[in-house]
C-alpha cells in the first residue's frame, strides 16, 4: 500500500474499532492489510483489485491504477484501485477513442464508479521503473507496459514515439519484449549492449512528459455520474444514475446513455436514452432485448448548454437463463 492509502486504512480501522463494527466484519487475508471488511463486501476495498478482487503481497503501487482526486476539492472519486493488467483485460484504458462525444485519448475509467482519469501518471511510473531496473525481464516488461498504455494515441504521439524507439532497440537484443524469451530473461541489465540507450530514452520520455504536463493545459475530464445496477437479468438490465453533488454547480442539463456489447463502438448520434437532470434523478432506466451471458458496456455523458461535460462508463454481465431460473427469477 502506498503512504496515502496506509494512512486512510489506519484511520478506517480506528473508526471501526470505535464504532464496534468488528463483530459484523471479516478480516482481510492480506498480511500487510488485515483490515476489518464489512460482511456484505466480497473483497477488501483497501488493498484488493476492484476487477479481480485479488491482492498482491508486494502490492507494487506502480502496477495499479487508482481512482483518486486529480484537483483540489475533488469529491467525485471512489478511491478504489485495480491492476493495470486487469484494466487492459476489461478495456478501460482508452487511447484515440473515436467520435466527438466519446473522444477520449490517454485516459482510464474506474471500473467501480466510472470516473475518467488521466493515464499519464501511470505511464511515467513504468518508465521510472524501467530506468531503475536491474533485471532484463523487469526492464522489458516496464517498457512493454508503457508502450501498451499509449499504443494508438494521437494526443501523446511524441511521448509514445520515444518509448517505441526504446522498444525497438530492446527487441534487437532480446526478441519481442512480450515474448517468453524476454519475460523469462533474468540477466543483468548492465550487461545488455543497449541498456544505457534504453534507460536514457526512458529518462528523456519522463522529462518530456513533465514539461508537457506543466506547459499545456491537460483538460481533465470530469465524471458524469455513478451507475446503480438495480436488477440484472438474462435479457434486461435496470439501472439508475446517481448524480454527483457538483452537477448543479457545473450547469449540467441532462445525460445521454449508450448500451453496447463489449467490443462494439458506439455511434455519437445513436444514444439509447436522453434524460434531463430531473428525469435522471427519479427514473429507473430499462435496457431490454439483451442477450444472456454477455458483457455489456454502459456509457454516459453529461452535457451543459455549452456541450458535453463529463464521461462515465460501467459494465456488467447479463445472467444465464438456466441459473436465473434456478435462483427463482421469472
Amino acid at each position: 500500500m502506498d503512504t496515502k492509502r496506509k494512512i486512510l486504512h489506519s484511520r478506517k480501522k480506528q473508526q471501526q474499532e470505535a464504532d464496534g463494527d468488528i463483530t459484523y466484519s471479516w478480516i482481510c487475508k492480506n498480511p500487510s492489510c488485515r483490515a476489518n471488511v464489512p460482511l456484505d463486501d466480497s473483497y477488501c476495498k483497501w488493498c484488493s483489485c476492484c476487477v479481480c478482487h485479488a491482492f498482491d503481497k508486494t502490492n507494487d503501487p506502480t502496477l495499479w491504477l487508482v481512482c483518486e482526486s486529480e484537483k483540489p476539492n475533488d469529491v467525485e472519486f471512489c478511491g478504489l484501485s485495480c491492476h493495470v493488467e486487469c484494466a487492459f483485460r476489461k478495456d478501460i484504458v482508452w487511447v484515440n477513442a473515436t467520435g466527438n462525444l466519446m473522444k477520449l485519448d490517454g485516459y482510464f475509467c474506474c471500473y467501480s464508479c466510472g470516473k475518467v482519469s488521466d493515464i499519464l501518471g501511470c505511464w511515467k511510473k513504468q518508465l521510472v521503473a524501467a530506468k531503475d531496473a536491474r533485471r532484463i525481464d523487469v526492464l522489458c516488461y516496464r517498457i512493454e507496459l508503457s508502450y501498451r498504455l499509449l499504443d494508438g494515441t494521437s494526443r501523446f504521439s511524441e511521448l509514445h514515439e520515444i518509448v517505441k524507439d526504446a522498444k525497438s532497440k530492446l527487441e534487437v537484443e532480446v526478441g519481442p519484449i512480450d515474448g517468453p524469451s524476454a519475460r523469462n530473461n533474468l540477466g543483468i541489465v548492465s550487461r545488455l549492449p543497449v541498456a544505457m540507450q534504453v534507460q536514457e530514452l526512458s529518462s528523456f520520455a519522463i522529462r518530456r512528459a513533465e514539461y508537457w504536463s506543466t506547459s499545456v493545459a491537460r483538460g481533465l475530464v470530469p465524471a458524469a455520474c455513478r451507475f446503480d445496477f438495480i436488477d440484472v437479468a438474462p435479457r434486461q438490465v435496470i439501472l439508475r444514475l446517481i448524480e454527483h453533488s457538483s452537477a448543479e454547480e457545473r450547469g449540467v442539463k441532462g445525460y445521454r446513455l449508450w448500451c453496447d456489447k463489449k467490443g462494439e463502438t458506439p455511434e455519437d448520434d445513436q444514444f439509447d436514452t436522453d434524460l434531463s437532470r430531473g428525469e435522471a434523478q427519479r427514473m429507473r432506466i430499462l435496457f431490454s432485448d439483451l442477450e444472456p451471458c454477455k458483457e455489456y458496456i454502459f456509457r454516459v455523458v453529461s452535457y451543459t448548454r455549452a456541450g458535453v461535460l463529463g464521461h462515465s462508463i460501467a459494465g456488467c454481465f447479463t445472467k444465464s437463463v438456466e441459473i436465473f431460473q434456478r435462483s427463482g427469477g421469472n
